[in-house]
């Protein structure tokens, strides 16, 4: 892990419905993909517009 001592991680996603916490039971033991899961703040991209797009609006600001 490379910063075990965050408290908060921040992901930020599309809206695709494979974001799902079942992945983090795929790739960890149960109670270690609990406590990552609770460390996640989501931020999604809005539904109707691309996140690159967002990205470029963002980096001309």
């Amino acid at each position: 892990m490379q910063y075990p001592g965050a408290t908060r991680i921040t992901l930020v996603m599309d809206n695709l419905n494979t974001h799902r916490p079942g992945a983090l039971y795929e790739a960890f033991e149960p109670a270690e993909a609990k406590t990552l899961w609770n460390r996640f703040e989501f931020v999604h991209t809005p539904k109707h517009g691309s996140w690159l797009n967002v990205a470029e609006v963002e980096s001309t600001s």
